[in-house]
């Protein structure tokens, strides 16, 4: 379950520093039609190609008004957009933009901003996988001159660094230091976000689903999606975290149900860096969903490589492997069932030419010995014939001789 949670934590702080607009509310419907739901799935995957490229041109366009912008401190606005737009379509690009937007801010004075920079790239570091550079960073961060929002991000990097690190230990001493010290940053950084933020409430829901308050966790979740606006990246990530409540408690149709939502917002807003569509592969795979198991880990896969080499290379890779093997088993069933079925036709084929020849063969037999019967029994009638003739004659000279 910790480990559930951790990656939660993960997927929650990408929407942390953004912006959120009014939702007319979400409810959910106990009697979904996931069949409808992979083919709108589907449908997106197909069209992915055209969100990217429209997402890039996006991009583009904006790296050329930073270029272009003679104002620094219109450019240092423009580089950090560039990194928050950059976090779910290229974490290395996100990264690279933090750190100008950090220099830029040096260069500017502004101590604050800088320092900000200085945690967002911490945590761009975890969240890439990079916990030794994450805590690099945050060693050398002068807490004070953070904002509200840079101490945050640096609770919360600190909080997700040691939370991988106890989610991948070994040594259960060690995960428990790991595991404490994350709970102490955890707390750092609930005393340090706003009550009912997206911030405070996406690290409480995790608490409630460990804890096993489902319901407290749904109207948690129910209170985020209502501030957030639907069909956006920030809203995928809240769907993701209410198929983790769904997945607790153990309702299987209503967690891909959540997946599906989240992996269309995403799909549709060009996010590489592709969680839900993992978890539902994963999910299909358990249940022998095989061929739509492939499609979906092979496209995430797809998107991982295109968004860090490194991201989530371990989670996709075992997984990858996993549902190709297993796809490739039924395959390798289906072909070798073809291949007797194959055989079996082939040789009721022959039988069926064989008993064909046969049986006409002895049709034929039959009809030459009917035509011969026939010739022998006009003759046998013909012989009758002349018998009665000569019997008949000879009763005639009989009578006459008398």
């Amino acid at each position: 379950m910790k480990t559930t949670v951790f990656l939660l934590l993960l997927l929650l702080s990408a929407s942390m520093s953004r912006g959120q607009d009014v939702n007319a509310g979400h409810k959910d419907d106990m009697e979904v039609d996931l069949p409808a739901m992979y083919d709108k799935v589907d449908d997106a995957i197909s069209q992915a190609e055209r969100y990217i490229t429209d997402y890039s041109s996006k991009l583009l366009d904006i790296r050329r008004r930073a270029e272009d912008c003679s104002d620094p401190g219109q450019r240092l606005m423009l580089t950090m957009q560039l990194s928050d737009m950059y976090e779910s379509f290229n974490g290395d690009s996100s990264l690279v933009y933090a750190l100008r937007a950090m220099q830029q801010a040096e260069a500017l004075g502004y101590t604050d901003t800088a320092a900000d920079m200085q945690a967002r790239m911490a945590y761009l570091c975890t969240f890439l996988g990079s916990q030794t550079e994450s805590l690099t960073i945050l060693q050398r961060i002068d807490k004070s001159a953070l904002s509200h929002d840079g101490l945050c991000c640096y609770y919360r990097s600190y909080m997700m660094v040691y939370g991988n690190l106890g989610g991948n230990c070994q040594i259960p001493a060690m995960r428990d230091e790991f595991y404490r010290i994350h709970h102490l940053y955890l707390d750092s950084l609930l005393a340090t976000a706003t009550p009912g933020s997206e911030m405070y409430l996406g690290n409480i829901q995790p608490q409630l689903v460990e804890a096993g308050k489902y319901e407290e966790a749904l109207k948690v979740n129910d209170e985020r999606m209502n501030t957030t606006q639907k069909g956006t990246h920030e809203n995928a990530i809240i769907c993701y975290s209410r198929y983790t409540i769904y997945q607790a408690m153990g309702n299987s149709e209503m967690a891909k149900y959540w997946l599906c939502c989240s992996a269309l917002d995403d799909i549709r807003n060009a996010v590489l860096d592709q969680a839900s569509l993992l978890s539902l592969a994963d999910m299909l795979n358990a249940e022998g969903d095989l061929e739509r198991a492939n499609r979906y880990i092979i496209f995430t896969w797809e998107c991982n490589r295109r968004y860090s080499p490194r991201m989530r290379s371990w989670q996709i890779a075992p997984l990858l492997s996993a549902i190709e093997g297993n796809f490739q088993s039924r395959l390798d069933r289906k072909s070798s069932f073809l291949t007797l079925t194959s055989v079996s036709l082939a040789v009721l084929a022959f039988l069926f030419i064989a008993c064909t020849i046969y049986f006409s063969r002895r049709l034929k037999a039959m009809a030459k010995a009917n035509t011969a019967l026939e010739a022998e029994n006009k003759k046998l009638s013909g012989t009758n014939d002349i018998l009665r003739a000569l019997q008949q004659r000879a009763a005639i000279d009989a009578d006459s001789a008398h």
